[in-house]
């Protein structure tokens, strides 16, 4: 069975364009799957969609005239179609504004790019600690607040959900286990602003070290081995389909 996956896809255009705001990033993303598969879109835009299938990040050198967009599908067999059109017309082009972006390639390995199938996450080992970075700006929500840290118990629910709701086999496991069990032991971060076309949203980027504390059981350890791999494909905080909370794996032991 197939797993999450990655691909970066690069766009070109005729003259200097600049980086969009995260409303545009989405919007443009929406506009081209529905050029490139209408029932694709319909099913992005359903109302109630328990799970955001898929990621946005926007990936550097930022500016001049190329565009790197990753995206990262957590539902494949929603995507068959979309790449199948894909591939016979050689990609399909990204609006952005009032301009047009050629698609000149898509990379489907690389540090940003790749999959793993669902069945090689049951094979990882429980794990003490894990080291993540949070390659675009990241936050929680609180109440009606963003919350620009990585909370345990905020960063792995979320992560949890997500998989629950994708994945063939659902890891028993409570939020609040994140909350009694890791903790975490290390940090270099930095706040970073986001105007997202409506208003400034605050988050953070840098890396985070989480530890599992002695007395959790084993399934925590394994379940945060787990999660931790999957948040590369499943973004955390909030706005991940919009270029936000884009996270990378340093360390697990």
């Amino acid at each position: 069975m197939e797993g999450p996956y990655a691909v970066v896809l690069g766009f070109r255009a005729g003259q200097p364009v600049e980086p969009p705001v995260p409303e545009a990033l989405h919007a443009a993303f929406l506009d081209l799957v529905r050029r490139a598969d209408p029932a694709l879109a319909a099913t992005l835009h359903a109302p109630g969609h328990r799970l955001r299938p898929y990621t946005l990040a926007l990936l550097g050198p930022r500016g001049g005239l190329t565009l790197r967009l990753r995206l990262s599908v957590l539902a494949p067999e929603l995507f068959v179609r979309f790449w199948e059109r894909w591939e016979r017309r050689g990609g399909f082009p990204l609006r952005l504004g009032r301009q047009w972006l050629a698609p000149v390639a898509r990379e489907t390995r690389g540090a940003w790019a790749g999959q793993v199938p669902w069945a090689a996450f049951a094979h990882l080992a429980p794990v003490h600690r894990v080291r993540l970075a949070f390659c675009t700006p990241t936050t929680f929500r609180q109440g009606d607040l963003d919350l620009p840290l990585p909370v345990p118990k905020l960063l792995f629910a979320g992560l949890l959900a997500k998989w629950n709701a994708a994945a063939p086999q659902p890891l028993a496991l409570e939020p609040e286990a994140f909350e009694r069990h890791v903790g975490l032991t290390l940090t270099f971060l930095r706040t970073r602003p986001v105007w997202d076309g409506r208003a400034r949203i605050w988050g953070f980027v840098g890396w985070a070290e989480f530890g599992v504390r002695r007395e959790a059981p084993a399934e925590v350890r394994r379940g945060l081995a787990v999660l931790a791999a999957f948040a590369p494909y499943a973004g955390a905080g909030r706005r991940t389909t919009h270029g936000l909370g884009l996270v990378r794996l340093l360390h697990a032991a």
